[in-house]
């Protein structure tokens, strides 16, 4: 036999019939231990690394073994099992960074890092286990149960997002870097349309094992490749078509300080933190910006009450110029009680004396950041939020638009409110561009930050409007309405950047139709899953 021959008969050991009926002759605990492995090498697919083809042999060994369950005695558990063992491992490793935030803070938090990271990840994964329940109760065969597999694991993705839970963390359109090809389908259908297919796309391999006729069970994996392309294509068209032009008259400072969370809040930290701020700020060619930018909780302090901060800046800043700033603050309530928000202001420094122009208090706070789901109970063991200097932090009203700022009017976003889809106003209040203000400090040299900043990107190319960003130890810098980033400043970088705000394109179709095209596609395709389910009813 020659050496071609031999290649060829090895080969032919991997066919996927062989694979699948491999994979579905293991016993549990044998296929427990591959969905973990399956699952951590998923995790590849989420930023930094966006390496896409871990996901595809990931889902795609998922849905066979997850069709071993059908034969078991009860495939509703098994189905469950399965789905969330995958999950827990492709979930929880990717926002194992969430640790670090609880080492990095110190003290009792040491201990509850891991235990959030892993315990978070489990509840994440128990969405994507009720939707392999589902799937293992249907029993769909053939090539259309990649279709039910996308519908159900796509509901999963989007519970993640609810408002107990509020992570719609590294959704499956996320394995695109922001500001490429593929990644320009969001101004289309949205990062959740995007999503969809890729669960669809992705998954397609598994349809080449099973019942169903040769071409039945090669036609999935063929369209697929066709919409991929059809995909690349057109976002390489739409990035060839792009014009991008810049706000006249504007210039913005981002300042960006580098120091340690620890030296932050440490003994001297308000006035170490706030020279660092104001020496940076007053820098060369402070008198050529029109804004200047500070992120999310700059001082260890509440910027707004601190007489020292106001009266340098008012030296600093002596071209009426606006500084927009996080900062906690806090408020009576007619009750006597006192509220505390993470804010945005806007201040504008005149010659007699500083206005605040604008002020939005965030909406959407992070759970264990911000305040602790279950406080009462966690507090017992003498743990609160991650915060220094308050308890927790009270939810905003709403999401505003701020248009009295000295520039176009503007949607303040802070931290991973940017990250969910559909907060940015619109209609009369749609804005011209977005500022995220964030604090990713806490998570140091992990992959959080940088999928931070890739979701920030896709919220660019869904709105079609660019966002200036402004990160403590996080990436900062301008992104235009295709998710590319013109400037980008390095986490460790310490000192200023002055920028220009680029002009918004026209809306989106996503935007124009509110997602329209997405919502057609998800609830047709559940139209034919279950017409599927009741003719399989009516057969027996």
């Amino acid at each position: 036999m020659t050496t071609g021959a031999r290649v060829w008969q090895f080969l032919g050991q991997f066919t996927p019939d062989k694979l699948r009926n491999g994979l579905m002759s293991l016993r549990s605990r044998h296929a427990w231990i591959i969905l973990v492995m399956l699952g951590l090498f998923s995790g590849l697919s989420a930023a930094p690394f966006h390496f896409f083809p871990t996901l595809i042999f990931g889902l795609t060994g998922l849905v066979w073994l997850m069709d071993s369950s059908f034969e078991s005695e009860n495939p509703g558990r098994s189905g469950f099992w399965r789905a969330f063992l995958f999950a827990w491992a492709y979930l929880g490793i990717g926002v194992f960074w969430v640790a670090f935030a609880f080492w990095n803070r110190g003290g009792a938090f040491v201990f509850f890092g891991p235990l959030v990271a892993i315990g978070g990840g489990a509840f994440l994964a128990t969405f994507w286990g009720v939707a392999g329940a589902i799937y293992a109760k249907l029993k769909i065969t053939g090539p259309v149960r990649i279709l039910a597999f996308a519908v159900l694991i796509l509901a999963a993705e989007a519970a993640k997002g609810l408002p107990f839970t509020q992570f719609p963390w590294n959704i499956p359109a996320h394995v695109f870097p922001a500001g490429g090809a593929v990644s320009q389908s969001a101004a289309w259908v949205g990062a959740w349309g995007l999503s969809f297919l890729v669960l669809i796309l992705f998954a397609s391999p598994a349809a080449l094992a099973g019942r169903g006729s040769e071409v039945q069970r090669r036609l999935p994996v063929l369209i697929s490749l066709l919409v991929l392309a059809a995909l690349y294509a057109g976002g390489t068209h739409r990035l060839g078509q792009a014009d991008v032009t810049y706000q006249p008259g504007l210039v913005f400072r981002l300042v960006n300080v580098d120091v340690d969370q620890q030296a932050k809040w440490g003994p001297g930290g308000e006035d170490l933190v706030r020279s660092r701020y104001l020496e940076l700020t007053a820098s060369e060619g402070v008198d050529d910006v029109t804004h200047v930018v500070w992120p999310e909780g700059a001082l260890p302090l509440f910027l707004i009450e601190d007489s020292v901060a106001i009266a340098s800046l008012t030296e600093i800043l002596t071209q009426d110029q606006v500084l927009l700033a996080g900062t906690p603050r806090r408020e009576r309530t007619e009750a006597g009680n006192v509220r505390y928000y993470n804010s945005l202001v806007a201040i504008r420094f005149s010659e007699d004396r500083p206005h605040v122009l604008g002020l939005y208090d965030k909406v959407l706070l992070v759970p264990f950041g911000e305040y602790f789901p279950l406080s009462n109970l966690v507090s017992s063991f003498g743990v609160q939020s991650l915060q220094e200097l308050v308890a927790g932090y009270s939810p905003g009203p709403e999401f505003i638009t701020i248009d009295t700022a000295g520039a176009p009017a503007f949607s303040p976003l802070i931290c991973y409110e940017v990250v969910f889809t559909g907060v940015v106003p619109s209609g009369a209040q749609r804005p011209q561009w977005i500022l995220n203000i964030s604090n990713d400090a806490w998570f140091g040299p992990t992959a959080g930050p940088r999928q931070h900043l890739n979701i920030t990107r896709y919220r660019a190319i869904e709105t079609g409007l660019p966002i200036i960003r402004s990160a403590s130890r996080g990436f900062s810098g301008v992104i235009d309405s295709f998710g590319r980033m013109p400037v980008r400043v390095d986490r460790r970088f310490n000192g200023v950047t002055d920028v220009e705000l680029p002009e918004p394109v026209s809306r989106t179709f996503y935007v124009i139709t509110y997602g329209s095209l997405f919502w057609f596609m998800y609830i047709l395709s559940i139209f034919v899953v279950v017409a599927i389910v009741i003719h399989r009813q009516f057969q027996k």
